[in-house]
């Protein structure tokens, strides 16, 4: 089962990736995950990491599958025995300034129908807290950016 979802945000690709592409930050937007272990420095394919659970204190093995940086991240996360998610970032330049960030999850295992609608929300709540999180520092950049030109 495929869900999808969208959003836009003012952060060009290379602002999002410096959130997406750190494992260790992936807390700063992600829902399930209060830290990531075994992540030092950028995403890379074929990285297997421990992220810790945010509500409880369960481990929760994730397979980094493919890394595009600016563009692309693909991982595998081992949500519970019986469910897994692979989830697809991407990240689009816009033709409006920014780009779109889109996150494609497709669930597997015994428990994947139960599981659908909780994931499918968490994940939308995911890509538009990373959206809005790399919108705020986007404009605050440009705002100091701004005010070093006219100083």
């Amino acid at each position: 089962m495929r869900l999808s979802h969208r959003s836009h945000t003012r952060a060009t690709p290379a602002e999002v990736w410096d959130l997406l592409g750190t494992p260790s930050r992936w807390p700063q937007f992600d829902l399930f995950f209060a830290r990531v272990r075994g992540a030092g420095g950028q995403a890379a394919a074929g990285q297997h990491l421990l992220a810790v659970g945010r509500g409880a204190p369960v481990r929760i093995p994730v397979d980094v599958l493919e890394v595009v940086p600016e563009r692309r991240l693909v991982m595998r996360v081992h949500t519970a025995p019986g469910l897994r998610e692979e989830v697809r970032y991407e990240l689009t330049p816009a033709l409006r300034g920014g780009c779109d960030i889109s996150a494609a999850v497709v669930v597997d295992g015994l428990f994947a129908r139960p599981a659908v609608l909780p994931l499918w929300l968490s994940r939308g709540a995911s890509v538009r807290v990373l959206a809005a999180r790399t919108d705020r520092t986007a404009r605050a950049e440009r705002r100091g950016r701004r005010r070093g030109l006219s100083a």
